[in-house]
């Protein structure tokens, strides 16, 4: 449990917080050459290993040394002394996102082009149901617009 907690907060301080605060930094000021190019493969790969991690995680999280090794991986991607989300983009991401690009744009489209129409079609259903609540008029009563009364 204590563990736990501290390799929560060793990610989130190296892994997000440290980052977070160099991009602001160096996005307030005119940055090096290659300098942004270096945290944009940085963040894209800390997205991806979190969009990985999320589908995963749940599956592999409960091997011995996981967090461990989930933290030590983390601290090598945001390092600047080791450049390991340089490396990784470049040998792993970067090639696989080249060769499955028109695959991702594809469904990206599909997924973007569904959603719209899943949505269109719902508020579409909503908006019916809602003008014909609306537009009903009240029910006149059944004896010619007289109450009637049951007397026992």
């Amino acid at each position: 449990m204590f563990t736990s907690i501290v390799y929560h907060l060793l990610c989130s301080w190296f892994v997000f917080l440290l980052p977070c605060y160099s991009t602001f930094k160096t996005l307030s000021r005119t940055p090096v050459p290659g300098e942004l190019e270096v945290i944009c493969m940085y963040w894209t790969v800390v997205g991806a290993f979190i969009a990985v991690e999320g589908t995963v995680g749940p599956l592999v999280s409960w091997l011995p040394f996981y967090w461990e090794l989930r933290t030590l991986f983390l601290l090598y991607l945001s390092l600047p002394q080791t450049q390991g989300s340089t490396y990784f983009y470049k040998t792993y991401l970067e090639p696989f996102c080249r060769t499955n690009e028109a695959d991702f744009d594809a469904g990206i489209a599909s997924a973007t082009s569904n959603l719209i129409n899943f949505f269109q079609s719902r508020i579409s259903g909503l908006t019916d149901i809602l003008f014909s609540l609306l537009n009903k008029a009240p029910q006149p009563y059944a004896n010619g617009g007289r109450e009637t009364t049951n007397a026992y």
